[in-house]
């Protein structure tokens, strides 16, 4: 994250939103920030505006060569992650309860669904979902992610299409799909409900929980809230994927 401070001798508030959207044109280059702003009151003398951004770098597109399908991708700080849920299921069985063994579902239980919003995994199939070079992200690669969105709005700032969320503080905040991560609110499945599918979007993470092996971590994100939560579950559950290419 990048803060940006102007210190100037303006009475004209137009005036120094032209002359920052100036700076920033120059700065931009090949990236697309997420900016977010504070303006004092009193221009009167001088002033100033204090501008937050993170550089968000679309990278184009990732073919997956094992089944066709095509993913947006996206550089947060120095990652690349695809920018979509995954879709991969091939040979990995549809799965209609709990399993310790691979097994993919289907948001909200209907098969529709998954085009926009790709499979929910259990953590045995997440572990190997994931094309060659690309990973299921761990608590760290996640932590970083977190950390180069920046701010307390990083669940806002991940998310898009409003639409599709029950309404609340994550798609009121003003910074609501600024990343271009594009994280939907695919819901989640416990082996007997498909729960939550239009508030919460959960992601799992490779890092397993280290006081009980039928555990790995995750990381959510739901309707009324800004931020993004870390969090522990049964593997046998089903969450959305999202892979991270390898460094």
């Amino acid at each position: 994250m990048f803060i940006l401070k102007l210190n100037l001798n303006l009475h004209n508030y137009t005036s120094m939103k032209g002359l920052f959207s100036l700076i920033l044109s120059m700065l931009i280059g090949m990236y697309i920030y997420a900016a977010d702003f504070i303006c004092v009151k009193n221009f009167s003398e001088s002033g100033f505006q204090m501008f937050t951004f993170t550089p968000v770098e679309d990278t184009g597109r990732f073919v997956d060569p094992r089944d066709g399908n095509s993913y947006r991708t996206v550089k947060v700080g120095n990652r690349v992650w695809m920018a979509e849920n995954l879709r991969y299921s091939k040979d990995i069985p549809v799965g209609t309860a709990k399993s310790n063994k691979p097994h993919v579902y289907y948001p909200n239980g209907n098969a529709e669904n998954v085009a926009l919003y790709g499979y929910l995994y259990n953590w045995y199939a997440a572990g190997v979902a994931c094309p060659t070079g690309w990973h299921l992200p761990t608590n760290s690669d996640w932590k970083q992610l977190k950390n180069s969105i920046g701010g307390d709005n990083v669940g806002s700032q991940l998310a898009t299409k409003a639409d599709l969320w029950n309404d609340g503080s994550l798609e009121r905040n003003s910074s609501f799909g600024k990343s271009g991560f594009s994280v939907l609110p695919s819901g989640s499945f416990d082996g007997k409900i498909y729960g939550n599918f239009a508030s919460f979007a959960y992601f799992w993470s490779a890092t397993e929980y280290e006081y009980y092996s039928g555990n790995a971590y995750y990381r959510y994100i739901y309707y009324n809230y800004a931020g993004i939560v870390s969090n522990y579950s049964n593997k046998s559950d089903g969450f959305s994927v999202r892979c991270v290419k390898d460094e």
